[in-house]
């Protein structure tokens, strides 16, 4: 088995980015050669990956020079990193990335001669590959980005749906996520199935020493408005408690740069920058609580990863969120989980709803700082299942089981 993976933007850097670093270290445990098809800056070197491959096996699609002369094009309007938005594409743009990535695509296969390309988000390096390799069986892992980009670049959505009807299989998240790809790509059922997300068991693990004596509450994830960061920064800093709110991870433009200043004017929240998932299993075995006030998610893996470090979660009840954390831990009070206000546009809401949204997560976080307070301790069976279920060996397991079945049609 030699598979090809294939991801448009930088490994490692966002949630499909460590997905794909997961995946590729089981499968490499497994002794299953790999190559990988990545989009990088042009400076960047492809050992800073940190993909459990020879840098030998990785073709990068180089971006910021005459060919690309733009940042990597991300699969979220905001990226940890400088980036293009997929909806500024124009026809002159799309053919420049298009013309990159197959050459690159061309490469990879001449001179790795894959039985299976695994590709990432239901896009455009996805219909490429089908496109060029019609020959070549591919399976594609959904991570939920792609369902927003069809919303917010719709310029490139009706070639991509068309180009990847043929796919082998598609692999998605939870179930919610099933029917939404089934109902907007027009695949057929048997298309597609869940295969879920996972977290490194070795990593994110239970430390009950290591919790912190002030109430501290974290959150980890890209620094923009689609993640909530503004006004849970606003909703922590109504409360009078003498808690600590940490901000784990990155972000690029305005609305980075708009975070940053309101976090630098309250000298109890902390801005810790990008960490490592070594870096950040040891936070969250300090903190007492995780926060995640997305107004949109595929499936989060931070949330897995602070569960599992005994971490209390505060959540947008957004589609699969309950199917994960399961709702054992939300009526035991381990899980908060706070209504998604209504949109007016891409992470725009009224006055009005951004009151009550920063209300409700104020009160989310009073309450389970009163809960951390009074040391309530809550054993959830099923939610404890669910981690057992859900470590990366697993999730490639059914992975590996998806490869198989489309090798052996």
């Amino acid at each position: 088995m030699r598979i090809l993976h294939c991801l448009s933007q930088i490994p490692g850097k966002t949630g499909s980015g460590v997905y794909l670093q997961s995946i590729v270290r089981e499968a490499a445990e497994n002794q299953i050669e790999q190559a990988i098809v990545c989009g990088l800056p042009q400076e960047m070197a492809v050992a800073e990956t940190n993909l459990a491959v020879n840098c030998d096996k990785i073709f990068a699609t180089r971006f910021e020079n005459d060919a690309l002369p733009f940042p990597v094009a991300g699969m979220s309007d905001v990226m940890p990193y400088p980036s293009t938005r997929f909806s500024t594409f124009d026809k002159k743009r799309l053919d420049l990335y298009e013309q990159a990535f197959t050459k690159t695509l061309q490469t990879a296969v001449t001179k790795f001669s894959p039985s299976l390309i695994h590709s990432h988000h239901l896009w455009i390096l996805s219909a490429l590959s089908r496109g060029i390799f019609p020959e070549i069986p591919l399976v594609i892992s959904v991570h939920g980005t792609e369902l927003r980009q069809l919303e917010l670049a719709p310029q490139l959505a009706d070639k991509i749906i068309k180009n990847l009807k043929r796919t082998d299989k598609v692999m998605v998240l939870n179930h919610d996520q099933r029917h939404k790809v089934i109902a907007e790509y027009k695949f057929a059922p048997e298309q597609v199935v869940v295969t879920g997300t996972g977290y490194r068991q070795d990593l994110f693990c239970r430390d009950y020493c290591a919790k912190e004596t002030r109430p501290t509450i974290i959150y980890a994830g890209k620094l923009s408005r689609a993640k909530g960061v503004i006004w849970l920064i606003k909703a922590f800093s109504n409360l009078d408690e003498n808690a600590e709110l940490w901000l784990a991870g990155s972000g690029a433009g305005p609305e980075a740069d708009e975070i940053r200043s309101l976090a630098a004017a309250n000298p109890r929240i902390k801005l810790l920058g990008a960490l490592s998932q070594i870096e950040l299993a040891e936070r969250f075995r300090r903190a007492h609580i995780m926060a995640l006030p997305s107004l949109y998610e595929g499936l989060p893996l931070v949330l897995l990863e602070a569960l599992a470090c005994d971490c209390r979660v505060i959540v947008t009840d957004l589609p699969g969120i309950r199917e994960l954390v399961t709702e054992e831990a939300i009526s035991e009070g381990l899980v908060s989980c706070i209504t998604k206000p209504p949109l007016t546009g891409p992470d725009t809401l009224q006055r009005r709803d951004e009151k009550t949204f920063v209300e409700d997560i104020e009160e989310a976080l009073k309450t389970q700082l009163k809960r951390v307070e009074e040391q309530q301790f809550i054993c959830c069976h099923h939610l404890q299942k669910t981690l057992d279920e859900t470590g990366w060996h697993n999730v490639f397991q059914r992975v590996r089981t998806v490869y198989e079945e489309v090798l052996k049609d």
